[in-house]
């Protein structure tokens, strides 16, 4: 009988490893807002409170939380201390920009008049970053000495880190576009699909 459970386990398992090689590029989003009536890049963008999210991870030193970009290129990131953040300066991330070949970390500083000026603080080469058939998940983290990492959910290691010397918080965030229809997902569940399916892998027992 004990032989019938091993056997009957290890399919379990084969089954599980098979669904988490195969699975749906889409499960990344389970969870999360969808964001799809994004803004032209000048526009007069909304900006929402951090506070209003259900899913924001927070450490001694930082706060972080999840957004998925899902089009060609310019997925548009914007954050700052205030809701109307005009005649003040914002954080702006630029995801896949240049025909997604590169992203950024800016200084924006727009006025009322909605005339701005962008200071680049970091580019990094970032060739095919984003799909116009898939989202990819971004975990944004901010630092309150000012340091700010972007890094693909599930990755160890950002491809954009930056030190914001005016120290903006993440206090309200609004999503933007450049020339190319772009779909955002955010207030995501902070746990990954793949933290998920380790789990169920983890809980599989010989009884």
């Amino acid at each position: 009988m004990k032989l019938w459970s091993v056997v009957a386990i290890v399919l379990l398992v084969k089954v599980f490893d098979v669904a988490a090689l195969h699975r749906n590029p889409f499960d990344v989003i389970r969870g999360c807002k969808q964001y799809d009536q994004v803004e032209s890049y000048d526009a007069t963008l909304t900006y929402f409170p951090t506070t209003s999210l259900l899913h924001v991870g927070h450490t001694e030193n930082s706060k972080y939380f999840k957004i998925a970009v899902l089009g060609r290129n310019d997925g548009i990131i914007r954050y700052g201390d205030s809701l109307f953040p005009y005649d003040k300066y914002v954080v702006e991330i630029v995801l896949g920009g240049w025909g997604n070949t590169q992203s950024a970390g800016r200084h924006q500083y727009r006025k009322a008049s909605n005339e701005s000026n962008t200071n680049q603080l970091v580019v990094a080469q970032t060739p095919n970053l984003l799909s116009e058939f898939q989202p990819t998940m971004f975990v944004l983290e901010v630092f309150h000495n000012g340091k700010v990492q972007v890094s693909i959910d599930g990755q160890d290691h950002p491809f954009l880190s930056f030190t914001d010397s005016r120290r903006i918080p993440a206090n309200y965030v609004a999503i933007t576009k450049w020339d190319k229809d772009v779909i955002f997902f955010y207030d995501c569940p902070l746990k990954s699909t793949n933290v998920l399916y380790n789990s169920l892998l983890l809980n599989c027992t010989v009884v």
